[in-house]
């Protein structure tokens, strides 16, 4: 006896609730049986893939050949997995009948009969071509404006370099501002590379003491891979910069043989210790007053990461020392925000 490969047959043994509840989704739903061939799609999905005469081009095809090539290892591999028993997931393209693009996020699952055996298979597609447009257009602005950021920090230091030289000014004043520049832009590099989504704390600190390095001057870094969030992560940038610089003038790196360590671990609480100890360095004095450098580590690293920041000045080399909460590197800016 023929088997009945019509909408009816195909539907029979599932009777008329399984039935309405494929007609009332608004995605695409496929029933594919254990030959990987389409039995069955929906009203919904006939529009969505603008499918005018599924009985006479659709029904009884292979339904990875219904897929573009790009697209075909992808339909192939959740086929394969849900006629195995497993359900899959992907997203790819498939124009419509008619040639228009879209994209689809798809779900497949196996349908299984009262045996436990795997009889058929059920395909939901949702069309997610919108969601694709918004993504691709939000990274192009993205990208215009990394472009253009740092395009501008590039202006500022040169404006910096040229009116500050040309005024007179002290060249370790220069140099000092022209150095937290850098340490910006660096930051700036790095989250650009990761498309601020987060930097490393291993590449935060590595930038800011990599330009003093180098002879008889040696760093020593360990901890664990941890990413920090744009926002607390350029002022992390700015806060090692200003210890790097102290260090050259007047610690570990400004004699030959002179080291620094930095290391961080988690302690209990799901609380974060940064450590900078100096090793190697002339004799250490409390200084007398508080500068710009000293501020933006006891205070503005302090308050961005709603934490602790202790400077100890040891006859032996300074150690500073960070206690916060790890959420704190996970801090959401306004930019972030603008993003989602």
């Amino acid at each position: 006896m023929a088997q009945d490969r019509t909408d009816a047959g195909v539907l029979a043994a599932a009777g008329a609730y399984f039935h309405s509840v494929l007609e009332a989704s608004q995605d695409c739903i496929r029933v594919i049986d254990p030959e990987g061939r389409v039995e069955y799609m929906n009203g919904r999905g006939r529009v969505l893939f603008e499918i005018d005469d599924f009985d006479g081009r659709n029904r009884d095809r292979y339904w990875p050949d219904m897929w573009p090539p790009e697209s075909r290892p992808a339909v192939e591999n959740a086929l394969n997995k849900a006629l195995a028993g497993g359900a899959a997931f992907f997203r790819a393209l498939c124009p419509t009948a008619k040639g228009n693009v879209r994209w689809w996020d798809t779900t497949v699952s196996p349908v299984r009969d009262e045996a436990g055996r795997v009889v058929r298979v059920l395909a939901a597609s949702h069309d997610v071509t919108a969601a694709m447009l918004a993504e691709r257009h939000r990274q192009l602005l993205v990208n215009e404006l990394n472009h253009r950021v740092k395009n501008t920090l590039a202006i500022v230091q040169s404006i910096a370099a040229q009116s500050l030289r040309n005024a007179g000014v002290d060249p370790a004043v220069r140099r000092a501002f022209e150095g937290r520049l850098m340490a910006i832009a660096a930051t700036h590099n790095v989250l650009t590379d990761e498309n601020w989504a987060a930097a490393s704390l291993r590449q935060i600190v590595e930038g800011s003491l990599k330009p003093y390095l180098g002879g008889e001057h040696r760093a020593t870094i360990a901890g664990p891979d941890l990413m920090v969030s744009p926002k607390p992560a350029v002022v992390m940038a700015l806060a090692f910069h200003e210890l790097a610089i102290n260090a050259l003038k007047y610690g570990a790196l400004s004699v030959p043989g002179g080291e620094v360590e930095v290391g961080w671990a988690s302690e209990p609480g799901a609380r974060l210790v940064i450590t900078w100890t100096e090793h190697g360095g002339p004799p250490v004095k409390t200084p007398t007053r508080r500068g710009f450098g000293s501020r933006i580590i006891e205070l503005a690293l302090a308050s961005e990461l709603d934490g602790e920041v202790a400077l100890d000045y040891r006859p032996e080399g300074l150690v500073c020392t960070v206690r916060a909460p790890l959420t704190a590197l996970d801090k959401v800016d306004a930019f972030m925000a603008l993003q989602a």
